[in-house]
C-alpha cells in the first residue's frame, strides 16, 4: 500500500494551460501603424514641435484633398507618381535586361568574369549621385540622365547577384545531368538557371530598393515633375504638409513595389528553400 503522506506531499497536477490564440499577423502591423499615427498626433497636437515644422495628420490629409482637387503647381499627384514610376521602370528594367544575362555569362565563363568583375566591383560601391552632374552635362536635364543614373545604380547589383547565383550551383547536379546525357543548353536551362534564380531575385529586390531611393534624389536635382520634384518644390514654399504627404506616398509605393517583386519571386521561384 502507498503511504498517504506521500500522496499528500506529491504536488497536485497543474491544470493544462489553454494556449493563447495567436492574433493574425496583419493585426500587429496595423497596431504598429496606429501607434505611430497616435504618437504623431500627440507630438503635433501637444506642440512639442512647432506646427510650422511638423503639421498634424489632419493638415496632411487636407493637403492631400487640396492636391487631388486642384493639383500642385500645374501637375497632378497621379501624374507625378507615374513620372517617378516611369523613370524607375526605365532604369531598373534596362538593368535587368542587360545585367542578368551578363551576370549569367560571367558565372559560366571564368574569362568573362576575370575581364568584367573588377569593373562591377568598382561601380557597385560608388554613390550614384557622385556622377549625376556628369550625366546631366552629357545627357541633359531630361529623363535620359535620370534613366542612366538609375541604370548605373541597379546594374552592378543585378550583375553581381546573377554571377553569384551561377557560381553557387552545386557541381554534383551538373555532373549528374551530364552523366544522363544532357546537352550544355539543357544543363543551363534545367540545372543552372533554376538553381541561380533565388539569388538573382534576391539581387533584384536589393537593386530595386537602391534604384527607388536614387530616383527621388535624381528628381531633387533636375526635374519638372515627379514626387522628388514635389518635395523640393514644396520646401521652397515651406509646405511641410506637402513634403510629409510625398514621403508617405513614396513609402507606400516602395512597400507596394517590394511586395510585387516578392510575389513574382514566390510565383516563379516556387522551389526556393526546398534544396
Amino acid at each position: 500500500m502507498s503511504d498517504p503522506s506521500l500522496a499528500l506531499a506529491r504536488p497536485a497536477a497543474s491544470a493544462p494551460r489553454r494556449p493563447h490564440a495567436a492574433l493574425p499577423r496583419p493585426l500587429y502591423g496595423a497596431a504598429a501603424v496606429l501607434a505611430m499615427l497616435l504618437a504623431w498626433w500627440a507630438v503635433s497636437g501637444g506642440r512639442v514641435v512647432p506646427a510650422a515644422l511638423l503639421p498634424s495628420p489632419a493638415e496632411v490629409w487636407r493637403a492631400l484633398g487640396e492636391i487631388l482637387r486642384e493639383g500642385y503647381r500645374g501637375t497632378t499627384l497621379g501624374g507625378n507618381i507615374l513620372s517617378t514610376l516611369g523613370r524607375l521602370g526605365g532604369g531598373f528594367g534596362l538593368a535587368v535586361l542587360t545585367g542578368v544575362p551578363l551576370g549569367l555569362w560571367m558565372g559560366l565563363n571564368r574569362h568573362a568574369a576575370a575581364a568584367i568583375d573588377w569593373i562591377i566591383q568598382f561601380l557597385r560601391p560608388l554613390p550614384p549621385l557622385s556622377y549625376m552632374i556628369l550625366l546631366i552635362l552629357w545627357l541633359g536635364t531630361g529623363d535620359a540622365s535620370k534613366t542612366a543614373l538609375l541604370f548605373l545604380t541597379a546594374f552592378p547589383i543585378v550583375v553581381a547577384a546573377s554571377a553569384a547565383g551561377v557560381r553557387g550551383v552545386r557541381r554534383q547536379r551538373i555532373q549528374a545531368a551530364q552523366a544522363l546525357g544532357a546537352s550544355r543548353a539543357q544543363v543551363f536551362r534545367h540545372i543552372v538557371l533554376p538553381s541561380a534564380a533565388p539569388m538573382i531575385f534576391t539581387g533584384l529586390q536589393i537593386a530595386l530598393a537602391a534604384a527607388f531611393s536614387t530616383v527621388v534624389s535624381a528628381e531633387l536635382m533636375a526635374a519638372t515633375d515627379g514626387l522628388g520634384w514635389m518635395v523640393i518644390s514644396a520646401s521652397h514654399f515651406l509646405r511641410n504638409d506637402v513634403i510629409i504627404l510625398c514621403i508617405l506616398v513614396l513609402g507606400l509605393l516602395g512597400v507596394a513595389l517590394a511586395w510585387a517583386l516578392r510575389a513574382l519571386d514566390r510565383r516563379i521561384v516556387h522551389w526556393r528553400g526546398r534544396d
